[in-house]
């Protein structure tokens, strides 16, 4: 930071009040956005040691060069008008409400006469409804609006004395030939909003007056009109799963569930004691946010977003939120009636709660499963990306990934697993059984060794020409980039196995889960990735394939141990005899429990074996 802003100065300058704050970098970007209760205490935990604060903290506070504020009357008032500026802004340290996979909503637009139509950029002045998980739900819902409540459908008339196709098959009344009076025109619309917004009680409730107006009226036509609305209005509302049976409640029931790459939030909206749909949200947690600060971010500024008619009367969330009094002192605000946030733990409410968390956790998996399918897609600009974020010497063609697998320090075994341009290379993949770091759990001395028995067969293969290797052998060729599951401590562990061996040329990192933060050798400060890139996914892709193969292989060890051991150390027990006991006592401890007799009955296993067998594992206790 240079002397022209002077930190300390400012920081004692800070009043006690209620506030934003704004975060900037020397060429004087935004950087971050932040409200706070008491200005003065909650800047200066900015400036603290570094080893204090949370890793996204510690990386903006790298770039922040100086900071203002915004003296407000009120935490709420910090509270909208932080959320006013994020939106406008889009700092790049604040989680941003942008959804990647845009789902589709429907619009009312803003006109005399509006317009429903689809759109996936809920922006402008239209009023939106959504988004709608499925685009298939949303198509039946707008084929019954149209259908029972038709509305204008062109933003311009095709013709200027006549009405188009759409009036005679019933799809719009033609208001742009005066076949229906604004005020009609009008009723439609909120009849339309009242569906939208799931208030299907009211709508029923208005339409049953209207037609018995209409049929007093002998407005016979008119009248049949609304009673099909009617009747298709109930259909849907019978379709509609009812949890409680007072129509007065009305609740948001807010879940999320999250990977190290997003977090997915969904709504089940219930209005009138029945659920009416769900409203779904990725958030990308950018710059090592956490899953609980974009849930807390979400939950703030999406119904800041929302219309004061639109707020339910409670928010039944996952988990308590840091501005949880805040938000509902918010909501109670802009509602105009008491809006309640709980976090249940049992009854109705904590079972429609685990229902969201399920279907959030579907979105979630429906997500990765998109981002996978993207990065197999193009896998040559995931390598691109990871050889410019890294600045590796060549494209890592060719990457092997190492991790190890233990049980108290026994049966320690690692994992090699080989991604080739870009995709598993199944054939490739390698065991190590430990021998050197048995007993006490090391995972160093354990790197130390697997990256010392297959290096020297890189060394030994290096002399030789490429083009004479047998397949076999041209697999151990040195890769472009060895990936360690793990922190610095492990990288180091492999470092110095290379450099024992006289390697010094091996490109080589670590990629720690917990934070997904990458090391390079000889370097103190990781490399953060950011969490959309395509390099990130393709680390993480083969440290969770080298864990998976390093879990599986430790436990079929583990496993066989468990169950063949006893019998490996009896001399005269071959593999065959020992299959025939097994299958036909199942167990070890069975076979242990088993007289001489019953173990001379077994086909294939005659009385001296069965002896053999019977004295030793008795012998052993």
């Amino acid at each position: 930071m240079s002397s022209s802003f002077d930190i300390e100065t400012t920081l004692s300058q800070l009043p006690s009040r209620p506030g934003v704050y704004r975060m900037y970098s020397e060429a004087g970007a935004l950087l971050y956005v932040g409200k706070a209760k008491v200005l003065k205490n909650r800047v200066r935990s900015y400036f603290q040691s570094r080893d204090r604060l949370l890793p996204k903290v510690a990386a903006l506070m790298e770039h922040v060069h100086h900071f203002d504020y915004i003296l407000t009357d009120s935490e709420v008032e910090a509270l909208i008008l932080e959320c006013n500026l994020i939106k406008k802004h889009q700092p790049k340290y604040n989680i941003l409400l942008r959804d990647d996979k845009k789902y589709p909503w429907l619009a009312l637009s803003n006109e005399p006469f509006p317009r429903l139509y689809v759109t996936r950029s809920p922006v402008g002045s239209a009023r939106f409804f959504g988004p709608y998980a499925s685009a298939g739900s949303m198509f039946q819902v707008l084929k019954l609006l149209r259908t029972h409540f038709p509305l204008r459908q062109r933003k311009k008339p095709l013709f200027k004395n006549r009405p188009c196709i759409n009036y005679f098959i019933g799809a719009c009344p033609a208001p742009c030939q005066d076949k229906i009076t604004p005020e009609e025109y009008q009723e439609t619309v909120k009849q339309v909003t009242l569906f939208l917004k799931g208030k299907t009680e009211d709508l029923l409730r208005v339409l049953e007056q209207d037609m018995q107006a209409a049929s007093e009226a002998l407005f016979f036509e008119r009248a049949a009109k609304l009673r099909d609305r009617y009747q298709a209005v109930q259909e849907v509302v019978s379709l509609q799963k009812v949890f409680y049976p007072d129509t007065r409640l009305n609740q948001d029931v807010v879940a999320f569930s999250h990977d190290a790459r997003r977090c997915s939030i969904l709504i089940l909206m219930i209005r009138q004691g029945k659920l009416i749909g769900s409203y779904p949200q990725d958030v990308l947690l950018t710059n090592q946010s956490l899953p609980e600060e974009a849930y807390n971010t979400f939950l703030t500024q999406h119904y800041q977003m929302l219309t004061n008619d639109d707020l339910p009367d409670e928010l039944v969330l996952q988990t308590a939120i840091e501005d949880e009094r805040l938000l509902q002192d918010l909501l109670t605000q802009k509602k105009g009636s008491r809006v309640k946030v709980t976090v249940p733990q049992h009854g109705k409410k904590k079972d429609l709660l685990n229902m969201a968390v399920r279907n959030a956790e579907e979105l979630l998996e429906n997500a990765a499963v998109q981002d996978s399918v993207s990065h197999r897609n193009d896998p040559v600009k995931a390598l691109l990306d990871l050889q410019m974020q890294l600045q590796l010497p060549r494209l890592p063609e060719r990457m092997e990934c190492y991790d190890i697998s233990h049980f108290q320090g026994s049966q320690t075994v690692a994992s090699m697993v080989v991604f080739s341009h870009g995709s598993p290379d199944k054939k490739e993949y390698r065991q190590f059984k430990i021998q050197t770091a048995e007993g006490e759990p090391d995972d160093f001395a354990s790197m130390e060794e697997v990256i010392t028995r297959r290096f020297k067969r890189a060394r030994a293969l290096k002399t030789e020409e490429q083009s004479s290797l047998s397949p076999k052998e041209a697999g151990w060729a040195a890769p472009d980039l060895v990936i360690i599951d793990g922190g610095k401590g492990q990288l180091s562990a492999a470092v110095g196995a290379l450099h024992a061996l006289g390697i010094h040329d091996q490109p080589m990192i670590s990629l720690a889960k917990k934070f997904e933060k990458v090391f390079l050798p000889g370097e103190s400060r990781p490399v953060i990735l950011p969490r959309d890139a395509a390099a990130l996914f393709l680390l993480q892709q083969i440290r969770d394939e080298a864990h998976r193969f390093a879990i599986t292989a430790h436990r079929n060890l583990r496993g066989k141990k468990a169950t063949r051991s006893a019998l490996d150390t009896i001399t005269g027990i071959g593999d065959k005899r020992k299959k025939i006991l097994m299958t036909h006592f199942q167990s070890v401890g069975r076979l242990k429990k088993a007289s001489l007799d019953e173990i001379s009955s077994v086909p294939g296993i005659g009385r001296s074996i069965a002896k053999t067998v019977y004295d030793a594992l008795h012998a052993s206790g």
